[in-house]
């Protein structure tokens, strides 16, 4: 991840503006307290409750809450508050008598509230809604000490941009980024398939990031139906299902618990890779491999033997580089590399997470398609097998996180996942109209350069359109 330099720190810090986007999985929520780290999502019955947005528990994230908690109070924070929690790199910019002022000018706009949170490693975008409800972002990188050695504001002029007002307006955009992109709308008819309203490329593979996801909990949720699992069971964090952010549950000690549906709801709303590894041992591989070809997936080979993060992060940016052993090898050699993976702790940390892997095959791969028609089937409650409360489960997990903001009076239901990874940044939605009519939007960009998709705001921001054009529909 490439570090902002002092003097631009100053300058945009003083002034309150910004432009830098990093990798990591968007999610969306409300205001809140922030419930209890082992516990991220509580349980009642059968219907996970979400929680509030909550910020990482990483040295960005508990920095980028410092900061919020400074614009909640009348003042501060004070000089030597701010020698405590920034940078000398930043402090020999700003000094530290000096950045008061700075917090004197932001904190009038308040009070801050965060929606979004995006992080890889050091750094972290946090969207946030001022007091007048205008959208914002905050950027901050920690140094190696955790302390700040960036911090800027900046107008959310993603959100701001005028918006789209066709099909083609969506399709020059999206096809203006320095990437390979794809695009499917799609009508979800009554069998569950999905018809095209607007296309880019929609049946060629690229990586998902995140998106995977959803075949994990399809997985999951077979099990359940089967009787190999239930919600209320516990999954155990040990040193071999740790994963590297994002999420919180990395954060926890050896021997934590969490509930099946507790893991599969932070999968889902924050993107929890340690949770997403948990959930896949209980299933193991094959099932999610299984479930990718029952889902619609059009090429699930593409995606056998199935990786977990771990399996993602090692082979991507571990010490042993295997990269071009992975993009060389069939299925059977994979399984074999997999196989001879290190037990224990990661080899990889989240900063050596910084350039693109998904070029030699590590990644998970689908289509537009492949994605509609995941998220389809996920929705489908209503087989002759179906399970009302397990439907509503899925419904609950899936529900949490809209990702951007739609209009709640037309769209009552929206369920998001997206997800990057260097050089990658996706999102597919589910939406159900107030009519009652469905649809599905997927936007997938794949670059050799992670530079060339800086820009989440501006990605994400078509998504927008897009839903206030399916509402014409």
């Amino acid at each position: 991840m490439r570090r902002s330099s002092p003097s631009a720190a100053r300058t945009l810090a003083v002034a309150a503006a910004l432009g830098l986007a990093v990798t990591g999985c968007t999610h969306d929520g409300g205001a809140g307290s922030d419930p209890a780290p082992s516990q991220p999502f509580a349980t009642e019955g059968t219907a996970t409750v979400a929680p509030p947005v909550v910020l990482p528990d990483s040295p960005a994230g508990r920095q980028a809450q410092w900061v919020l908690d400074q614009l909640a109070a009348d003042t501060g924070p004070s000089p030597a508050q701010a020698e405590e929690h920034f940078a000398d790199v930043f402090l020999g910019e700003v000094p530290a008598e000096d950045i008061p002022a700075v917090f004197d000018q932001l904190r009038p706009a308040g009070p801050w509230r965060p929606v979004d949170v995006d992080e890889a490693g050091a750094d972290a975008v946090v969207r946030l809604h001022d007091g007048s409800g205008e959208p914002w972002r905050m950027v901050i990188s920690v140094d190696d000490d955790g302390a700040i050695s960036a911090l800027f504001f900046q107008p959310d002029t993603g959100a701001t941009t005028a918006p789209a007002e066709s099909w083609a307006e969506v399709h020059e955009r999206l096809t203006g980024l320095d990437a390979d992109v794809s695009l499917l709308a799609a009508r979800v008819g009554d069998d569950d398939t999905c018809e095209p309203i607007a296309e880019i490329d929609s049946a060629q593979p690229r990586p998902m990031a995140s998106i995977f996801k959803l075949y994990v909990l399809g997985a999951v949720a077979q099990a359940v139906h089967t009787g190999q699992a239930r919600w209320d069971d516990q999954l155990t964090i040990t040193p071999d299902t740790r994963s590297l952010p994002s999420g919180e549950l990395q954060n926890e000690p050896d021997g934590a618990q969490v509930s099946v549906a507790q893991a599969a709801a932070g999968m889902i709303a924050i993107s929890d890779n340690t949770a997403s590894d948990l959930l896949t041992e209980l299933v193991g591989r094959d099932a999610v491999e299984t479930a990718m070809a029952q889902m619609g997936h059009a090429d699930p080979a593409r995606n056998v033997p199935f990786l977990t993060t771990r399996d993602f992060f090692t082979i991507g940016w571990g010490p042993d580089d295997l990269r071009d052993d992975w993009q060389a090898a069939g299925p059977d050699e994979r399984r074999d590399l997999l196989g001879a993976m290190p037990d224990g702790a990661l080899t990889v940390s989240a900063r050596d997470v910084d350039d693109p892997a998904w070029t030699f095959g590590v990644d998970w791969f689908g289509s537009a398609r492949d994605i509609c028609a995941v998220l389809a089937s996920l929705h489908d409650g209503e087989g002759p097998d179906a399970d009302p409360a397990d439907a509503q489960m899925l419904r609950t997990i899936l529900g949490h996180n809209r990702g951007v903001t739609i209009d709640e009076s037309a769209w009552p239901y929206v369920a998001y996942k997206g997800g990057s990874a260097p050089g990658v940044v996706t999102g597919s939605w589910y939406g159900e109209r107030e009519d009652g009519e469905r649809f599905v939007y997927v936007m997938q960009a794949a670059a050799p350069d992670e530079a060339a998709l800086a820009d989440h705001a501006a990605f994400f921001s078509l998504a927008e359109d897009a839903f206030r054009l399916l509402s014409e529909e």
